[in-house]
Protein backbone atom coordinates (compact mmCIF):
# COMPACT_ATOMS: atom_id res chain seq x y z
CA UNK A 1 0.00 0.00 0.00
CA UNK A 2 1.23 3.50 -0.87
CA UNK A 3 -0.29 6.84 0.15
CA UNK A 4 0.38 9.81 -2.13
CA UNK A 5 -0.58 13.46 -1.60
CA UNK A 6 -1.95 15.08 -4.76
CA UNK A 7 0.18 18.05 -5.94
CA UNK A 8 -2.50 20.71 -5.56
CA UNK A 9 -3.43 23.45 -3.13
CA UNK A 10 -5.08 22.20 0.05
CA UNK A 11 -8.79 22.63 0.80
CA UNK A 12 -10.35 24.26 3.81
CA UNK A 13 -13.02 21.56 4.00
CA UNK A 14 -12.61 18.99 1.24
CA UNK A 15 -15.65 16.78 0.73
CA UNK A 16 -17.54 14.56 -1.69
CA UNK A 17 -14.94 13.14 -4.11
CA UNK A 18 -16.18 11.26 -7.18
CA UNK A 19 -14.51 9.95 -10.32
CA UNK A 20 -15.61 10.68 -13.87
CA UNK A 21 -14.52 7.56 -15.76
CA UNK A 22 -15.43 9.20 -19.08
CA UNK A 23 -12.60 11.74 -18.91
CA UNK A 24 -10.37 10.26 -16.21
CA UNK A 25 -10.95 13.07 -13.73
CA UNK A 26 -11.35 13.36 -9.98
CA UNK A 27 -13.92 15.91 -8.79
CA UNK A 28 -14.57 17.06 -5.24
CA UNK A 29 -15.76 20.16 -3.40
CA UNK A 30 -14.30 22.58 -0.92
CA UNK A 31 -17.33 23.25 1.24
CA UNK A 32 -16.04 26.58 2.53
CA UNK A 33 -14.30 27.65 -0.71
CA UNK A 34 -16.94 27.46 -1.88
CA UNK A 35 -15.58 25.71 -4.95
CA UNK A 36 -15.87 22.65 -7.15
CA UNK A 37 -12.42 21.25 -7.94
CA UNK A 38 -11.11 18.86 -10.58
CA UNK A 39 -7.80 17.05 -11.02
CA UNK A 40 -6.81 14.91 -14.00
CA UNK A 41 -3.97 12.63 -12.83
CA UNK A 42 -2.69 11.70 -16.31
CA UNK A 43 -2.02 15.32 -17.28
CA UNK A 44 -1.75 16.97 -13.86
CA UNK A 45 -4.38 19.52 -14.91
CA UNK A 46 -6.21 21.19 -12.04
CA UNK A 47 -9.22 23.48 -12.32
CA UNK A 48 -11.75 24.93 -9.93
CA UNK A 49 -15.08 26.71 -10.16
CA UNK A 50 -16.37 29.21 -7.60
CA UNK A 51 -20.03 28.72 -6.70
CA UNK A 52 -22.41 31.27 -5.13
CA UNK A 53 -23.18 29.45 -1.86
CA UNK A 54 -21.58 26.92 0.45
CA UNK A 55 -21.51 23.59 -1.32
CA UNK A 56 -22.20 20.20 0.19
CA UNK A 57 -21.66 17.78 -2.69
CA UNK A 58 -21.80 17.32 -6.44
CA UNK A 59 -22.34 14.61 -9.03
CA UNK A 60 -22.05 13.68 -12.68
CA UNK A 61 -24.70 14.37 -15.30
CA UNK A 62 -25.19 12.85 -18.74
CA UNK A 63 -23.59 15.98 -20.20
CA UNK A 64 -19.95 15.72 -19.13
CA UNK A 65 -19.70 19.51 -19.36
CA UNK A 66 -22.18 19.93 -16.50
CA UNK A 67 -22.36 18.81 -12.87
CA UNK A 68 -25.30 18.62 -10.49
CA UNK A 69 -24.65 20.45 -7.20
CA UNK A 70 -26.13 20.53 -3.72
CA UNK A 71 -25.63 24.06 -2.43
CA UNK A 72 -26.65 25.12 1.07
CA UNK A 73 -30.39 25.39 0.33
CA UNK A 74 -30.88 24.37 -3.29
CA UNK A 75 -29.87 22.08 -6.12
CA UNK A 76 -28.09 23.69 -9.06
CA UNK A 77 -26.42 22.78 -12.35
CA UNK A 78 -22.87 23.98 -12.95
CA UNK A 79 -21.74 24.63 -16.53
CA UNK A 80 -18.06 23.67 -16.57
CA UNK A 81 -17.38 25.70 -19.71
CA UNK A 82 -18.88 29.02 -18.65
CA UNK A 83 -18.86 28.66 -14.86
CA UNK A 84 -22.55 29.56 -14.75
CA UNK A 85 -24.50 28.03 -11.87
CA UNK A 86 -28.26 27.68 -12.39
CA UNK A 87 -30.64 26.78 -9.58
CA UNK A 88 -33.03 23.97 -10.53
CA UNK A 89 -34.77 23.18 -7.23
CA UNK A 90 -35.07 25.01 -3.93
CA UNK A 91 -34.72 23.13 -0.64
CA UNK A 92 -35.57 25.73 2.01
CA UNK A 93 -34.29 25.05 5.52
CA UNK A 94 -35.77 26.15 8.82
CA UNK A 95 -32.70 28.13 9.82
CA UNK A 96 -29.24 29.08 8.58
CA UNK A 97 -27.53 26.40 10.66
CA UNK A 98 -29.12 23.66 8.51
CA UNK A 99 -27.65 23.11 5.06
CA UNK A 100 -27.33 20.46 2.39
CA UNK A 101 -24.22 18.34 2.76
CA UNK A 102 -23.03 14.85 1.79
CA UNK A 103 -24.56 13.25 -1.28
CA UNK A 104 -24.13 10.91 -4.23
CA UNK A 105 -25.91 10.04 -7.45
CA UNK A 106 -27.80 6.77 -7.23
CA UNK A 107 -27.83 4.17 -10.01
CA UNK A 108 -31.33 5.11 -11.14
CA UNK A 109 -30.73 8.68 -12.26
CA UNK A 110 -31.31 10.51 -8.98
CA UNK A 111 -29.08 12.67 -6.77
CA UNK A 112 -29.45 11.81 -3.06
CA UNK A 113 -28.25 14.38 -0.53
CA UNK A 114 -28.48 14.74 3.23
CA UNK A 115 -28.52 17.87 5.34
CA UNK A 116 -26.47 18.79 8.38
CA UNK A 117 -27.46 20.70 11.51
CA UNK A 118 -24.23 22.59 12.01
CA UNK A 119 -25.00 24.04 15.45
CA UNK A 120 -25.93 20.55 16.76
CA UNK A 121 -29.09 22.04 18.26
CA UNK A 122 -31.57 19.44 17.02
CA UNK A 123 -32.48 16.66 14.64
CA UNK A 124 -33.99 18.71 11.84
CA UNK A 125 -31.75 17.19 9.16
CA UNK A 126 -33.15 15.08 6.34
CA UNK A 127 -32.22 13.09 3.24
CA UNK A 128 -33.54 14.30 -0.12
CA UNK A 129 -33.66 12.86 -3.63
CA UNK A 130 -33.48 15.20 -6.61
CA UNK A 131 -35.30 13.40 -9.40
CA UNK A 132 -34.35 13.71 -13.09
CA UNK A 133 -37.31 16.10 -13.64
CA UNK A 134 -35.90 18.33 -10.84
CA UNK A 135 -38.67 17.47 -8.40
CA UNK A 136 -37.52 16.70 -4.85
CA UNK A 137 -38.58 13.86 -2.53
CA UNK A 138 -37.89 13.75 1.19
CA UNK A 139 -36.59 10.26 1.91
CA UNK A 140 -35.91 10.51 5.62
CA UNK A 141 -36.12 13.02 8.49
CA UNK A 142 -34.92 13.22 12.09
CA UNK A 143 -31.15 13.40 11.45
CA UNK A 144 -28.45 15.71 12.75
CA UNK A 145 -25.40 15.06 10.56
CA UNK A 146 -26.35 13.00 7.52
CA UNK A 147 -23.32 11.35 5.90
CA UNK A 148 -21.99 8.17 4.23
CA UNK A 149 -24.59 8.21 1.45
CA UNK A 150 -23.62 5.58 -1.12
CA UNK A 151 -25.13 2.64 -2.98
CA UNK A 152 -24.29 -1.02 -3.31
CA UNK A 153 -23.02 -2.04 -6.79
CA UNK A 154 -26.45 -3.22 -7.96
CA UNK A 155 -28.03 0.03 -6.73
CA UNK A 156 -30.69 -1.81 -4.72
CA UNK A 157 -29.41 -0.92 -1.24
CA UNK A 158 -28.40 2.45 0.14
CA UNK A 159 -26.11 3.33 3.04
CA UNK A 160 -26.25 6.41 5.21
CA UNK A 161 -25.40 7.48 8.73
CA UNK A 162 -26.09 10.12 11.31
CA UNK A 163 -22.42 10.69 12.13
CA UNK A 164 -22.95 11.18 15.85
CA UNK A 165 -24.52 7.73 16.16
CA UNK A 166 -21.35 5.96 14.97
CA UNK A 167 -23.40 3.42 13.00
CA UNK A 168 -23.78 3.19 9.21
CA UNK A 169 -27.25 2.05 8.18
CA UNK A 170 -28.54 0.15 5.16
CA UNK A 171 -31.96 0.07 3.52
CA UNK A 172 -33.58 -1.29 0.37
CA UNK A 173 -33.68 1.26 -2.41
CA UNK A 174 -35.74 1.39 -5.58
CA UNK A 175 -37.30 3.80 -8.07
CA UNK A 176 -40.87 3.39 -6.84
CA UNK A 177 -40.22 3.52 -3.09
CA UNK A 178 -36.71 4.94 -2.62
CA UNK A 179 -36.55 3.80 1.01
CA UNK A 180 -38.62 0.65 0.78
CA UNK A 181 -37.87 -0.68 4.24
CA UNK A 182 -36.98 0.54 7.67
CA UNK A 183 -33.20 1.08 7.72
CA UNK A 184 -31.16 -1.47 9.63
CA UNK A 185 -27.70 -1.16 11.25
CA UNK A 186 -24.98 -2.31 8.86
CA UNK A 187 -21.55 -1.29 10.17
CA UNK A 188 -20.78 -0.28 13.75
CA UNK A 189 -17.89 2.17 13.73
CA UNK A 190 -17.95 2.90 17.44
CA UNK A 191 -14.99 0.60 18.13
CA UNK A 192 -13.12 1.75 15.01
CA UNK A 193 -13.17 5.56 15.11
CA UNK A 194 -16.81 6.23 16.03
CA UNK A 195 -17.23 9.10 13.56
CA UNK A 196 -18.31 7.88 10.10
CA UNK A 197 -18.34 10.64 7.49
CA UNK A 198 -18.25 10.15 3.70
CA UNK A 199 -18.25 6.61 2.30
CA UNK A 200 -18.12 4.53 -0.86
CA UNK A 201 -18.38 0.87 -1.86
CA UNK A 202 -16.07 -1.46 -3.76
CA UNK A 203 -17.02 -4.05 -6.39
CA UNK A 204 -17.33 -6.74 -3.70
CA UNK A 205 -19.88 -4.73 -1.75
CA UNK A 206 -17.37 -3.68 0.91
CA UNK A 207 -17.96 -0.31 2.55
CA UNK A 208 -15.10 2.20 2.92
CA UNK A 209 -15.76 4.94 5.47
CA UNK A 210 -13.79 8.09 6.28
CA UNK A 211 -13.57 8.56 10.04
CA UNK A 212 -13.42 12.30 10.50
CA UNK A 213 -12.40 12.32 14.16
CA UNK A 214 -9.56 9.82 13.90
CA UNK A 215 -8.05 10.51 10.48
CA UNK A 216 -8.37 6.99 9.16
CA UNK A 217 -10.36 4.92 6.69
CA UNK A 218 -12.26 1.84 7.83
CA UNK A 219 -13.38 -0.96 5.51
CA UNK A 220 -16.32 -3.18 6.40
CA UNK A 221 -17.10 -6.39 4.54
CA UNK A 222 -20.33 -6.88 2.60
CA UNK A 223 -21.90 -8.43 5.72
CA UNK A 224 -20.99 -5.40 7.83
CA UNK A 225 -18.14 -7.04 9.72
CA UNK A 226 -14.99 -4.99 10.27
CA UNK A 227 -12.14 -5.73 7.87
CA UNK A 228 -9.31 -3.22 8.17
CA UNK A 229 -8.25 0.30 9.04
CA UNK A 230 -5.92 2.61 7.10
CA UNK A 231 -4.25 5.42 8.99
CA UNK A 232 -3.67 8.69 7.16
CA UNK A 233 -0.87 11.20 7.83
CA UNK A 234 -3.42 13.90 8.81
CA UNK A 235 -5.80 14.20 11.78
CA UNK A 236 -9.15 14.39 9.96
CA UNK A 237 -10.56 12.52 6.94
CA UNK A 238 -13.88 13.51 5.38
CA UNK A 239 -14.76 11.32 2.40
CA UNK A 240 -13.57 8.72 -0.11
CA UNK A 241 -14.08 7.44 -3.64
CA UNK A 242 -12.45 4.98 -6.00
CA UNK A 243 -10.85 6.29 -9.17
CA UNK A 244 -8.10 5.76 -11.68
CA UNK A 245 -8.24 3.94 -15.02
CA UNK A 246 -8.96 0.63 -13.25
CA UNK A 247 -10.95 2.16 -10.37
CA UNK A 248 -8.35 0.75 -7.98
CA UNK A 249 -7.11 3.97 -6.35
CA UNK A 250 -8.89 5.22 -3.23
CA UNK A 251 -9.01 9.02 -3.12
CA UNK A 252 -9.49 10.70 0.25
CA UNK A 253 -10.45 14.28 1.08
CA UNK A 254 -9.42 15.91 4.36
CA UNK A 255 -10.01 19.09 6.32
CA UNK A 256 -8.20 22.08 7.78
CA UNK A 257 -11.31 23.62 9.33
CA UNK A 258 -15.00 22.82 9.28
CA UNK A 259 -16.36 26.13 10.48
CA UNK A 260 -17.80 24.16 13.40
CA UNK A 261 -15.67 22.25 15.89
CA UNK A 262 -12.71 20.91 13.91
CA UNK A 263 -9.54 22.76 12.96
CA UNK A 264 -6.00 21.54 12.23
CA UNK A 265 -2.64 23.23 11.73
CA UNK A 266 -1.08 20.05 10.38
CA UNK A 267 0.91 20.94 7.21
CA UNK A 268 -0.99 18.33 5.16
CA UNK A 269 -4.47 18.99 6.55
CA UNK A 270 -6.87 19.75 3.73
CA UNK A 271 -4.84 17.77 1.18
CA UNK A 272 -6.32 15.13 -1.09
CA UNK A 273 -4.64 11.73 -0.88
CA UNK A 274 -4.48 8.79 -3.29
CA UNK A 275 -4.08 5.33 -1.76
CA UNK A 276 -2.59 2.77 -4.15
CA UNK A 277 -2.23 -1.03 -4.11
CA UNK A 278 -5.20 -1.86 -1.90
CA UNK A 279 -6.24 -4.92 -3.88
CA UNK A 280 -9.81 -3.66 -4.39
CA UNK A 281 -11.68 -1.95 -7.20
CA UNK A 282 -14.58 0.44 -7.03
CA UNK A 283 -17.63 0.77 -9.26
CA UNK A 284 -18.53 3.55 -11.65
CA UNK A 285 -20.40 6.47 -10.14
CA UNK A 286 -24.08 6.95 -10.81
CA UNK A 287 -25.01 9.66 -13.28
CA UNK A 288 -27.82 12.12 -12.69
CA UNK A 289 -30.64 11.57 -15.16
CA UNK A 290 -29.29 8.22 -16.35
CA UNK A 291 -30.65 4.93 -15.05
CA UNK A 292 -27.94 2.48 -13.90
CA UNK A 293 -25.27 4.95 -15.00
CA UNK A 294 -25.56 3.87 -18.66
Amino acid sequence: MRIEQLPIERDKLGEGPFWDHRIGALYWVDHLGPTVRRFIPVTGEHREWLVPKMIGSAGLTEDRKRLILALSDCFSVLDLETGACEEVASVPQERAAIRLSDGRCDRMGGFVVGSAVTDFAGYEGAIYRLNPDFSVNVLRTGLMLSNAICFQPDGKRMHFTDTRSGIVMVCDYGPETPLACEPQPFADARDHGASPDGATVDSEGGLWVAQIRTGDIARFNSDGSFDRKIELPVPYATSVCFGGADLDILYVTTVRETGMQIRSDHPQAGAVFAIHDLGYRGVEEGVFGVRNGN
